[in-house]
């Protein structure tokens, strides 16, 4: 029972509380509008159900809480008046009427079609955006079961029925000022346990004690993992470490004069964090040419990237900035975009500032705008000591970008042996 009463008295600063969630849906929501008369979209149609099993990725930005039935949340600009309807299942319309942010929420208990026929007749919309994307992940939440069952309920519509991508797109790159706090603190936070981290580790630790730190660490301040908890924080010791989206391992030992990296981030009120760092084992004065040179060639990609993003270029236009430096330093472009974006989860959608290859589709192509919240993160192989990495966080501004944190200007020094 003591133990029981110790957990359950543990903070978890890792949900947004039902207050907060309902703040920033109301401001997504007046987002919404904006974003609807800028793409000429006069319906928005956001359709779930049993969302504790298949939650669409936009719901807890518009929506909040879960859905059993059925339901359809509408999103209507027709002839510049901006309205907003739920339609859920009979049991569903007490909790979507206490949250206070639909204009109305209409119930139905046999089924859902014979409301929403009707009020689909009645807007007319010239279009219905639905959520579904060819190469947006967090815009495809519409499964292709209840795509089928919207074309037989509504057929006279689905000649209209277009992707939502564009609205998902802005709606999550947009953040708001609550946003930008939320992820501003994942970040301070990620940064206080990357210092405490340094402290605590010593020369001949394995790569998973180092990551068994990391958990005692997020514990301590009540945030969960912003992505698999397995390879969260990915720790990479030494040169013959594949690095990738893996976790540690228990036969990976920290040894004198070569690296760590670590992947690290964490979800504080539903908003999550995304920074790389180096450490070095030996002194500054042991640290050879090789891995200098490495260090300074990805601290001044990232540089160089964040000197020239700003709102109103595309994301390849960015990514071309550092891939082009590296390969100018003698080193073979990096294998990955050069930055995603962050919100409430560490890769957020939208646009990518990456290269125009296949598997990126169309997300480089995207305008950048303001308070979109982006990684810079490269790699660089090295001859002898495996990969050189670092990832920043950057908020961007009215004429440029700012930084969550300072970046990491040098290799972190550990000189402790273990025992």
């Amino acid at each position: 029972m003591g133990n029981f009463m110790n957990i359950s008295k543990k903070i978890d600063e890792s949900k947004l509380t039902i207050a907060e969630n309902i703040i920033i849906i109301r401001e997504k929501h007046q987002q919404v509008a904006e974003i609807m008369k800028e793409e000429n979209i006069e319906c928005w149609m956001i359709v779930v159900r049993e969302t504790a099993s298949n939650p669409d990725p936009i719901q807890n930005l518009v929506i909040s809480g879960e859905l059993v039935w059925i339901s359809a949340f509408i999103f209507s600009n027709k002839d510049n008046k901006f309205r907003k309807t739920a339609i859920v299942g009979n049991f569903d319309v007490p909790a979507q009427q206490r949250k206070g942010i639909w204009d109305e929420v209409i119930g139905y208990k046999k089924g859902i079609s014979a409301i929403l026929q009707p009020f689909l007749n009645q807007l007319n919309p010239k279009s219905i955006a639905l959520n579904y994307s060819e190469t947006d992940v967090v815009a495809d939440g519409l499964s292709h079961g209840l795509f089928e069952v919207l074309k037989k309920m509504l057929p006279e519509f689905v000649d209209r029925f277009q992707s939502a991508e564009k609205i998902i797109q802005k709606l999550r790159g947009r953040k708001t000022s609550n946003e930008i706090a939320f992820i501003n603190e994942a970040c301070q936070i990620t940064d206080k346990i990357n210092h405490s981290i340094s402290s605590q580790i010593s020369i001949g630790m394995t790569e998973t004690e180092i990551y068994d730190l990391f958990q005692q660490e997020m514990q301590k301040y009540g945030v969960s993992h912003a992505w698999l908890a397995e390879h969260c924080p990915m720790v990479d010791a030494g040169p013959d470490k594949v690095v990738g989206h893996t976790g540690p391992l228990s036969t990976q030992i920290t040894k004198l004069h070569n690296t760590l990296h670590n992947d690290f981030g964490v979800k504080y009120h539903g908003y999550c964090s995304d920074i790389q760092r180096m450490w070095f084992f030996g002194t500054k004065d042991e640290i050879p040419e090789e891995l200098i040179h490495a260090f300074e060639t990805v601290k001044t990609a990232i540089k160089k990237a964040s000197e020239f993003i700003h709102p109103g270029v595309r994301g390849f236009e960015v990514d071309e900035i550092a891939r082009k430096y590296v390969t100018s330093q003698g080193y073979e472009e990096f294998g990955h975009a050069l930055g995603h974006q962050v919100g409430t989860a560490a890769h957020d959608g939208g646009i990518l500032l990456g290269p125009l290859w296949e598997r990126y589709g169309e997300a480089p192509k995207g305008i950048i705008e303001i308070d979109n919240v982006f990684t810079l993160e490269l790699e660089v192989k090295t001859a002898h000591y495996g990969i050189v990495s670092l990832e920043e966080m950057i908020q961007i501004t009215q004429n440029g970008c700012k930084f969550f944190l300072t970046p990491q200007q040098e290799w972190w020094c550990i000189t402790k042996n273990k025992g």
